[in-house]
């Protein structure tokens, strides 16, 4: 066969796989040419060779076989079949990715109740991982179920750092300007800033959700809390020019000369209070 040339029949697909007997890419190729003929069966014994076949060192291409046996298994198998091909995919590769990828495949074919199962495990079994909670909650939240957001978030809390919890908040309010209700995420943001004022990666991430709220007025309001916080000289300038950006953008002249103005204002002070 060509090398250039697509395989087209179980011969094809065979030479191949003698010199490519780890890439998972032909495997696949191969379960996904005999589902096109609705030959299931045929599909799910090509994972189990490619799986028997592929070196135990080559993780990834292994783990990406278990995703398409698993892609496999929930469109043509049943519940019972998904979860055999899951429950042997966690003990041969890394279990978090493994159940990353079958929520994957639960939003991409709108299983939502079976991704919230597994969601609901997940918290339980990586407690401690953050990413999880913040993937949970997001989950929530864009199918309506902002209370239960609102809880997890605070569950996390007990099982997750101490110095975890702000980066969660953030997370959390960033959801509610996108998902749920803008003003109870300025108020999260609100609140953790007071404590950590000078967080600036906070603040940018605030500015970044109130600007794409289109409203004018809150937005140069926070751009006026932002360029007269304590910060270095440096960081002072960044959100003036984020501030005059702005105003080139969605303001006029005057908006923009204002900005211009108080810049200046700024570093005359700097300049003073160095001499």
């Amino acid at each position: 066969m060509q090398e250039d040339r697509k395989p087209e029949s179980v011969d094809d697909f065979n030479r191949l796989l003698i010199s490519s007997p780890n890439s998972s890419m032909v495997w696949i190729g191969f379960m996904a040419f005999h589902l096109q003929n609705t030959e299931a069966e045929k599909a799910r014994a090509v994972a189990e060779r490619a799986l028997e076949t592929i070196n135990f060192r080559e993780e990834q291409e292994k783990l990406n076989v278990w995703v398409a046996y698993l892609n496999l298994e929930n469109m043509y198998g049943t519940e019972e079949t998904l979860v055999k091909v899951f429950e042997r995919a966690l003990q041969q590769c890394e279990p978090i990715k493994v159940f990353q990828q079958l929520i994957s495949i639960y939003l991409r074919t709108t299983k939502i109740e079976a991704a919230d199962q597994l969601f609901t495990t997940m918290v339980k079994r990586f407690r401690s991982n953050k990413d999880v909670w913040i993937n949970y909650g997001s989950f929530l939240m864009q199918n309506g179920k902002q209370d239960a957001a609102h809880k997890l978030m605070q569950r996390s809390f007990k099982s997750l750092e101490t110095k975890q919890h702000v980066d969660v908040i953030v997370k959390f309010a960033q959801m509610e300007f996108k998902f749920g209700e803008p003003e109870r995420g300025k108020t999260m943001f609100d609140n953790v800033l007071s404590s950590y004022s000078k967080r600036t990666d906070i603040w940018s991430v605030y500015l970044d959700m109130v600007i794409k709220q289109t409203d004018a007025s809150n937005t140069r309001n926070l751009f006026e809390r932002v360029i007269t916080l304590d910060l270095p000289p440096k960081k002072i300038k960044f959100f003036f020019k984020r501030y005059l950006d702005y105003e080139k953008k969605f303001g006029d002249d005057g908006t923009v000369k204002a900005v211009k103005e108080k810049a200046v204002k700024y570093v005359e002070k700097k300049s003073s209070d160095l001499g």
